[in-house]
Order: C-alpha cells, then sequence, then structure tokens
C-alpha cells in the first residue's frame, strides 16, 4: 500500500496576523498505526511545510490561509497513492479543505479517501454530504478503526461493513443509498498499550528552528500527551463528542521515557503538553514531577492548553518548579459563578485563587483563559469577570487570553444554538469560527449583549 497522511492549512481572519503555529500530534501518532502496514509513506504537513500566511480567494471570499495552498498539496502528493488519510481538525478550516479534497480527489480518481479529526467527528453526515469525495469518516481516537481498516484493505482490498467508529459514502451503501453510520468505537483502556507519535517525514526542524509551538518558547519544543479526554462535560468543549468523558493518564514513567527519547534525537529542551486536562489527579502529578526529578532532565515543560485547579497546592506547585515547569494556563472561562454553573464549568473561582497564589509564590507563570459572550451571558456577568481578572492580575498571574464565544460543533451549545436556528452551517458560519480573537468581527451570540 501506497498511503499519503495530509494535514490541511488553517484558515484566519483577514484581521489575523499570527496564529499558533503546532506540530500535528494525533497526525503522528497515527503514523505509528499506519507503519505496521506499509513503509511507503508520504507526510504532507501544509503548516509544517510552510509555516507562513498567504491571502487566498475562493467561493468569492478572500481569508487568510496559514501553510500551503490546494494546489501546493496536490502537486506534492504522489499520483500512485491508494489511501490518503486527511486531517481536518479546525472547522473553521472546512471551507477550504473542500478545495484540498477535490483536488486531491481529482488527482488520485482510484484512491480511497479517508478523513477524520475534530471537525470529521462532530459532523460526520454533513462532511460527507458537502464533500462526496471523500470515502470513510473515522469518528473520535482514531487507532483502533484505523488498524481495522488497513488491516482488511492489505488482505482484501476492501473494507469491512459496519465497522464500528466510522461513516462511509462508498463502502456501506445501504439499499437506499443512504449515507451508513456506525455506532463510535469504544476508547482505549489499555493507553499506555498505545504506541508512541512518529515523526519521520514530518518537518519538524521546521518548527523546532523557528520555535514555534503551541506554548511560550523555551528553545527547541516539542508536543507530548501525558493523558487522553477529559472528565468534565463544559457546554461549549467538544470534546465528550471526540473523545468522551473517560479520563485516562498513561505511566509516568513511560511518559518520561518518551520525553528522553526526544531529548536524545532532537535535542529537544523543552516539552508543551497538549493535554485537554493535564492535572486531574494529585497522586498522578506528584509521581510524574517526582521522575523528571530524579532523571535530572535539565529540561523545561509546560501546560498552556489550560489545566484543572484542584490537585495544584503548594506542595504540587513546588514540584512542578523543580521538574522543570515554568509555564501553565488556567481555563476558569468566566469570573461569574452564574455563568459557571450554566457552562457546567464545575470549579470554585476562590479555590482556584489559592491555588494561583501557589503557583506565584512558587515562581510559575501562570496565564488564565476567558470566554466572553456565552448564549446567556449578560453585561452584569462581564463586569463578574472583569473583577475576577483584576484579582488575579493583583496576585500575579502574567497573562490572560480573552476570547469571543464560538458555538464549536460538537459541543453542547452548537447544538442548541442549532436547533434554535441561530446557526446554519455554511462558509460564513465557518469562517465565523476564525473571529474568536478579531476584536472588529467577532460575532455575539448572546441574547443579551449587542452582535459585531
Amino acid at each position: 500500500m501506497r498511503i499519503a497522511m495530509i494535514r490541511v492549512p488553517t484558515i484566519m481572519d483577514n484581521s489575523s496576523s499570527t496564529a499558533p503555529i503546532c506540530p500535528p500530534i494525533g497526525l503522528a501518532y497515527l503514523k505509528s498505526i499506519v507503519n505496521v502496514f506499509t513503509d511507503d509513506t508520504q507526510v504532507i504537513d501544509s503548516v509544517g511545510n510552510k509555516p507562513e500566511f498567504n491571502t487566498v480567494v475562493f467561493e468569492g471570499h478572500s481569508y487568510r490561509l496559514l501553510g500551503q495552498t490546494a494546489e501546493e498539496i496536490v502537486n506534492s502528493l504522489a499520483s500512485d497513492t491508494d489511501i490518503i488519510m486527511i486531517s481536518v481538525m479546525f472547522s473553521q478550516d472546512w471551507p477550504y479543505s473542500k478545495e484540498v479534497i477535490r483536488g486531491i480527489k481529482n488527482k488520485c480518481p482510484k484512491a480511497v479517501i479517508i478523513a477524520g479529526g475534530e471537525h470529521i467527528t462532530a459532523l460526520p453526515k454533513y462532511s460527507l454530504e458537502s464533500a462526496p469525495e471523500i470515502d470513510i469518516c473515522v469518528l473520535g481516537e482514531g487507532e483502533k478503526t484505523l488498524y481495522t481498516l488497513l488491516d482488511n484493505f492489505k488482505i482484501n482490498h476492501t473494507f469491512p461493513k459496519n465497522l464500528s467508529g466510522t461513516y462511509s459514502n462508498r463502502y456501506q451503501f445501504t439499499e437506499q443509498k443512504k449515507i451508513q453510520k456506525t455506532e463510535k468505537q469504544p476508547r482505549i483502556k489499555k493507553i499506555d498499550a498505545i504506541q508512541w507519535p512518529d515523526w519521520e517525514g514530518f518537518p519538524v526542524e521546521n518548527y523546532f528552528q523557528e520555535g514555534h509551538g503551541f506554548g511560550v518558547n523555551l528553545g527547541r519544543s516539542m508536543p507530548i500527551i501525558a493523558s487522553r479526554g477529559c472528565p468534565y462535560q463544559c457546554t461549549f468543549c467538544s470534546n465528550p463528542a471526540m473523545w468522551t468523558t473517560l479520563w485516562k493518564a498513561r505511566d509516568p514513567q513511560d511518559v518520561v521515557e518518551e520525553m528522553k527519547f526526544y531529548i536524545d534525537k532532537y535535542q529537544i529542551s523543552n516539552f508543551d503538553f497538549y493535554d485537554l486536562t493535564a492535572i486531574v489527579k494529585k497522586k498522578w502529578i506528584v509521581q510524574f514531577c517526582n521522575i523528571l526529578i530524579e532523571n535530572h532532565l535539565n529540561i523545561t515543560w509546560q501546560l498552556p492548553s489550560g489545566t484543572r485547579s484542584e490537585a495544584i497546592d503548594r506542595d504540587v506547585a513546588k514540584l512542578l518548579y523543580q521538574s522543570g515547569c515554568r509555564n501553565l494556563s488556567y481555563a476558569p472561562e468566566s469570573g461569574s459563578n452564574e455563568i459557571l454553573v450554566l457552562i457546567k464549568k464545575k470549579i470554585k473561582l476562590d479555590k482556584m485563587i489559592e491555588s494561583m497564589k501557589d503557583c506565584v509564590a512558587e515562581g510559575l507563570s501562570i496565564k488564565v483563559n476567558i470566554i466572553c459572550g456565552f448564549p446567556s451571558e449578560k453585561w452584569k456577568h462581564l463586569v463578574e469577570t472583569l473583577k475576577f481578572l483584576t484579582q488575579i492580575a493583583w496576585i500575579g498571574c502574567d497573562d490572560m487570553s480573552i476570547n469571543q464565544f464560538s458555538p464549536y460543533p460538537g459541543s453542547e451549545l452548537f447544538e442548541d444554538l442549532q436547533r434554535a436556528n441561530k446557526v446554519k452551517l455554511d462558509a460564513q458560519y465557518f469562517i465565523g469560527l476564525s473571529y474568536y480573537s478579531s476584536m472588529t468581527n467577532a460575532q455575539s451570540y448572546s441574547t443579551y449583549l449587542p452582535r459585531g
């Protein structure tokens, strides 16, 4: 089998001048599965290959594109490819992803196109209908599903019918010729059995040399994941649809061994943890920190995506710093207790503030993530959030990210707004998802706050 693995480019609002340029760790995990079946794999990481902005026009609109254009991706693709895997993580990229998929199908009409990622998982039926060139959508955690697909294809040159975790357009038609869906694939329970990501073929040096990544630049930074899933059900988040609420953490020793491997192979000096919620259990983080301290790795690490505060007290904060952690993000999302209840964000702000104080006292740099404009949010809630931000700035918070609420596919609030006919799946909606950080184009979905 000749297989291609493609990461689509990122589409940004025209007012945006920067965007996180992060290595695609999900595709790297899946490449470890692909390696079982073939050594003929082409990786096209469009963002890593060309980490710069371009202006593109399609469907009558002008956009800022980060990465290779559809034409550049298609031109680099081998024409005799058998299976093409496409990762679409962010729904804002979907309108242009269709351009990429159409170009790929024109060049490789006999190839099987398998699509996956957060967007595909949230909207599989819509994705197949709007991009009929896709043959199979893989939902959620992809390793088990992909292994079964490739195993059957290698033996029978076809795919199994009714495979859990898939939507299909070509291989599983019903008698009525409707799109066939299946139940979701159960999450992998034995998480330590999952092979480490394989970064061979990815343009990792482009990320290392330019200091690209998700966190604060502290040198040659490598993404890593110590856990999968999140046990909470925040209404603005797509995690329940993508990962379910099963939180599984790897053996801390295995995480450290992976870190040591990257230090030796790529001369890594910093690690960005891409976990949805890394610190859930105090016992786990204490053990992990102690192992790092014992190994004297002389590295830094950080938690840029946001984490819980319940397990971070003064003792844990001290271990975090001693083990090399320098930056971590808290994700309160709002400073209003009423809004926190409505969005099912099960936190206590006073407890989080105490945790922040402990981290600041131990020398850690902290950031908070805030979302404004939830559907039920009023001016009084924004004032409460402003008071909260003033309070945490006073205690030593270094940074904050304040973004506009966007109804993300797969989230509970997205489903609510779609049922209320406040969300229509069109190009304007998808590109609107990139306005979350725009001070000029962001839209309000709140009944009580003005639009624009």
